[in-house]
C-alpha cells in the first residue's frame, strides 16, 4: 500500500516515511547536494516587488532573486482563487510552474512567507508558522500587511508592485535587508535625512555590537545628518541613530526616548532575529 502525505502540519509524518528516512540516514547518502540547515535562509531579495489583495485586505513581497520568483513574476498581472491548506495558508495556482532548485527548500515555514510547492505547483503566503514533512520553496518574504494573509478569501488579485516615487522621481520608501548568522531582518525607512545619508552609505559589511540588554549597535563610516528626522520612540523593531555616538541601533525590546536617539524606521519582518545577531553583518538596500 502507497501512503501518501503532503506538508504535514505541527510535526506529524506519516510513520512508513519516517522509516524510509531512518533507513537512508543510516546508509549515509541522504539529502546528498541539498542545503544545510544554515543556508536555506542565504537567499538574497531582488527588487521585485508584489502586491497580494483579497477581501480589501493587500499583503506586499520582496521576492528573492532566485529563477523561480522570476518566473512567478513574469507571470503578473493574475486573478486567481484561494484554497486554505492547514489552517496555515492560502495558496493558488500560477497557469506556469516554476522552476526551483534545492537550495530554496525549507522544511519551517513562518509566518509572512511567500513560497511554492513543486509537486502541486501551487504558490502559498503563510499566516502561521507551519511545518512541513517535504519540501516547499522559498519565492519571497512579507514587507507589510501579513497580518491580513489569514483574512484573505475566495479570488485573489497578484500584482506587480513598482516601489512608490514623490514627485522628484525619489522612492518614496526605502527598505533595506540586515543578514546575520544566515539570517534576515527587512527594515523599512522613513523619508528622513538621516535614513536618506544611511542609505546611501550601503551596503555595508559590519561589526554589530550588543548594548546594555534591549540593542544591538554599529557605526556607519559617515555620521548622519538629523535636521528633518522624528526623535525615537523606540521599542522591539525599532531602527534608530544615536547622534551623540554617530551609531544605528537596532533595538530588540522596549526603550522608549532619549535626548539625540532620532528614528530611521520600523522592522517589517524578521525583528525575532535582532536578539541573536552577532560578528559580521551585512547592510544592503532592497530598492534600487
Amino acid at each position: 500500500m502507497i501512503v501518501e502525505k503532503r506538508r504535514c502540519a505541527q510535526g506529524v509524518f506519516p510513520v512508513l516515511a519516517i522509516g524510509i528516512m531512518f533507513i537512508v540516514l543510516a546508509s549515509g547518502v541522504i539529502n546528498e547536494g541539498k542545503a544545510s540547515a544554515d543556508e536555506i535562509y542565504d537567499l538574497a531579495l531582488s527588487t521585485m516587488h508584489i502586491r497580494i489583495t483579497s477581501q480589501e485586505h493587500t499583503a506586499t513581497f520582496g521576492l528573492y532573486d532566485t529563477v523561480a520568483a522570476r518566473e512567478f513574476y513574469d507571470q503578473l498581472p493574475l486573478e486567481l482563487e484561494l484554497s486554505n491548506f492547514g489552517d496555515a495558508q492560502w495558496m493558488f495556482f500560477p497557469p506556469e510552474k516554476l522552476n526551483v532548485t534545492p537550495h530554496e527548500a525549507y522544511h519551517d515555514g513562518e509566518k509572512g512567507e511567500l513560497s511554492y510547492y513543486k509537486p502541486w505547483g501551487d504558490v502559498f503566503m503563510l499566516y502561521k508558522e507551519f511545518h512541513a514533512g517535504d519540501e516547499m520553496h522559498r519565492l519571497g518574504v512579507g514587507l507589510a500587511g501579513t497580518d491580513g494573509i489569514a483574512h484573505m478569501s475566495g479570488t485573489v488579485l497578484i500584482e506587480k508592485n513598482q516601489p512608490e516615487k514623490n514627485i522628484s522621481g525619489i522612492q518614496k520608501h526605502m527598505h533595506i535587508q540586515v543578514i546575520a548568522n544566515n539570517k534576515t531582518t527587512i527594515f523599512k525607512l522613513n523619508d528622513s535625512q538621516a535614513s536618506r545619508e544611511f542609505y546611501a552609505q550601503l551596503p555595508l559589511n559590519i561589526e554589530v555590537e550588543n548594548y546594555g540588554d534591549k540593542e544591538k549597535i554599529f557605526y556607519p563610516p559617515q555620521k548622519l545628518g538629523t535636521a528633518d528626522t522624528p526623535k525615537a520612540d523606540a521599542r522591539a523593531g525599532t531602527l534608530a541613530y544615536y547622534a551623540p555616538w554617530g551609531n544605528v541601533v537596532m533595538f530588540y525590546g522596549k526603550f522608549g526616548s532619549a535626548g539625540g536617539l532620532f528614528e530611521l524606521g520600523k522592522a517589517v519582518s524578521g525583528d525575532e532575529y535582532l536578539r541573536d545577531m552577532s560578528g559580521i553583518i551585512k547592510v544592503e538596500k532592497i530598492d534600487q
